[in-house]
């Protein structure tokens, strides 16, 4: 497995935003508007010397969502969002990336920021192996899987599930940790995710229009 592994800031495009990102041999660039559907069943584009952008899912949390940028409703109403690495050289999209997100030293990335819920994991677990059984990729994964809360269980979920589907090209995944379903270890209800949303640019101003039939509020 050829997966780069996170060390000190970078910098990153969030939409019209320019943060600072840590990547090392790896930055990544969120693509303004991109939707984040994943596993579109289109296999990531590699190049003749084997190099490959990888798709990686990080989620923008509620009240701090980053401009211009298109997510969708994961839960908590945190957005599920797509972005994608710089060219990296592998034979494995599914390992790398998931590998990418196993071994992110940072939980946050950018300001606004988008997180990486599999941080608190980092040093207990690891990528095992993956298959392909039809229209779905198996996600082995080993070793322990920590959560602080039941959002942070969605969004862990949701990130695994679909950087795995979106890297194999394949509409659906099942994530397994030490053999056990992760919906099952989690406490959680099939994989459903909600709309789509794009939050607004940066230069958008606040309107001081007030809805018909709603009161101002004063203090």
């Amino acid at each position: 497995m050829s997966a780069c592994r996170p060390r000190r800031p970078v910098a990153i495009a969030l939409g019209a935003v320019t943060a600072a990102v840590a990547l090392a041999g790896c930055t990544i660039f969120p693509r303004p508007a991109e939707s984040p559907a994943g596993g579109d069943g289109a296999l990531p584009t590699t190049s003749a010397e084997g190099y490959v952008e990888l798709p990686l899912y990080f989620v923008a949390l509620n009240g701090d969502f980053p401009p211009n940028t298109t997510g969708r409703d994961v839960a908590c109403q945190d957005l599920l969002v797509r972005v994608t690495s710089v060219p990296v050289q592998t034979e494995d999209p599914v390992a790398s990336a998931i590998g990418f997100l196993l071994t992110d030293e940072q939980y946050s990335h950018g300001d606004p920021a988008v997180t990486n819920s599999l941080d608190p994991s980092e040093d207990g677990l690891a990528y095992g192996s993956h298959r392909i059984e039809g229209d779905t990729v198996v996600l082995e994964l080993t070793g322990d899987l920590v959560s602080r809360s039941q959002c942070e269980s969605f969004r862990i979920r949701a990130q695994l599930d679909q950087t795995a589907a979106a890297a194999a090209g394949v509409p659906n995944a099942e994530v397994y940790v030490d053999g056990v379903l992760i919906e099952e270890l989690l406490g959680l209800t099939p994989l459903e995710l909600g709309e789509e949303i794009t939050t607004p640019p940066q230069d958008a101003e606040p309107t001081d229009e007030i809805t018909e039939g709603m009161g101002a509020t004063g203090s």
